[in-house]
């Protein structure tokens, strides 16, 4: 792996200007890395610059980590000790690793999150796709796709005008929030403990039971209130319990609530029955769009993957 360290005052850091200081109580110590990476531990900085890709392994690394304009960053069994940015069209993919400052993307390509731990999730387009990981801040985002499946978030999920954003066999302990997706939302055999809202959402929402999104056959619950209002979206909420109350306004078509739901406090706005959907499920196979996501993700990994390797070879 080709790993440089430099010591640098912040201001020609910025300006690209590589020029070492000895002794300076201003120096900023950074390292970069292009190509591979082992279990060793980086006491500064981490950046992957513009373009370049870098793999690490087991690697540590106590400052914070950059990946720079399309660049990518794939990492196994790493700790990261600060926060981790992903810049523009960058893509960041972590497997059994842990974050420990809050991961942060600007108009990324994406990030892949599997078997991780991480704080908070704080992103601006680009995808979200987090498998059998444990989140302890909010997750947030934005303009994107958001796909969660196994997963734990101690505090809050938002998708904010993005695609879509799924949910599946997650527990969810602070509040859930999904406005003006253009591509609806799933939300199945999952757990919510805070409060709940759909708003504004188009195409399709599929809330607890099956459907035309995914397949889902365990059921869900929603420890508290339920809002459901001012969706163009096809709605139904099915196979779910609702500890708290119903709103279901301004919503065109109006919300269909299935038969294998339940709602134990009051119900507000216009609802209409409608069969279980596990029986409509039938009528078409559905589509479950983490499998898409996947694969996208797959390919990006697989690209930078590569890219480091020939990096690393061509470089030692």
């Amino acid at each position: 792996m080709k790993i440089r360290t430099f010591i640098a005052t912040a201001s020609l850091v910025a300006s690209g200007s590589l020029v070492a200081f000895s002794g300076s109580a201003q120096a900023a110590l950074y390292t970069t890395c292009v190509g591979d990476g082992g279990a060793v531990t980086v006491s500064n900085d981490l950046v992957v610059p513009a373009g370049k890709s870098c793999t690490l392994t087991g690697t540590k690394v106590r400052g914070t980590v950059t990946v720079e304009a399309g660049a990518d960053l794939v990492a196994a069994g790493a700790t990261f000790n600060s926060s981790v940015t992903v810049a523009e069209n960058a893509y960041l993919d972590l497997t059994d690793t842990t974050v420990k400052g809050t991961l942060t993307t600007d108009s990324a390509f994406g990030a892949h999150l599997e078997r991780s731990t991480l704080k908070a999730v704080d992103a601006d387009e680009g995808f979200v796709y987090v498998v059998d990981s444990t989140l302890g801040g909010a997750v947030s985002t934005e303009a994107g796709e958001l796909y969660v499946s196994g997963s734990t978030l101690n505090s809050s999920l938002t998708g904010e005008g993005n695609q879509y954003s799924d949910v599946y066999d997650t527990t969810v302990k602070g509040a859930l929030t999904v406005n003006g997706n253009t591509l609806g939302g799933v939300f199945c055999a999952s757990e919510v403990y805070g409060a709940a809202a759909y708003t504004g959402n188009a195409d399709n929402l599929q809330i607890g039971g099956q459907g035309l999104l995914g397949s889902c056959t365990g059921a869900s619950y929603f420890g508290g209130n339920l809002a459901v209002t001012d969706n163009t979206a096809k709605s139904v909420l099915d196979n779910a319990i609702v500890r708290g109350g119903l709103t279901a306004t301004g919503n065109d078509p109006v919300l269909v609530v299935g038969e294998s739901a339940r709602v134990r406090g009051a119900v507000t706005g216009e609802t209409a029955a409608g069969a279980s959907s596990s029986r409509s499920a039938r009528e078409a196979a559905p589509q479950d769009r983490g499998a898409d996501l996947a694969e996208k993700a797959a390919a990006r990994s697989a690209a930078a993957v590569a890219d480091a390797h020939a990096a690393g070879a061509s470089r030692l």
